[in-house]
């Protein structure tokens, strides 16, 4: 069971239905590589920190 929060500006189902679509397409080691570090909660200001080889950051609400 998965949890996620995100927003958008301008994007309707069928940009999300796209991007889905895509993302199945795609290199699973290029999509391993887009997550560059992920931090609790706790730390999310840090999170917010730019880091040098800095993709995407994940801020973790709670781990299932």
């Amino acid at each position: 069971n998965n949890n996620v929060v995100f927003g958008s500006v301008n994007a309707n189902r069928r940009h999300y239905e796209q991007a889905a679509e895509a993302l199945a397409r795609a290199d699973r080691g290029w999509l391993d590589r887009l997550v560059t570090r992920w931090m609790p909660l706790a730390a999310w200001m840090e999170a917010l920190e730019r880091r040098d080889g800095d993709v995407k950051t994940v801020v973790e609400i709670g781990r299932i």
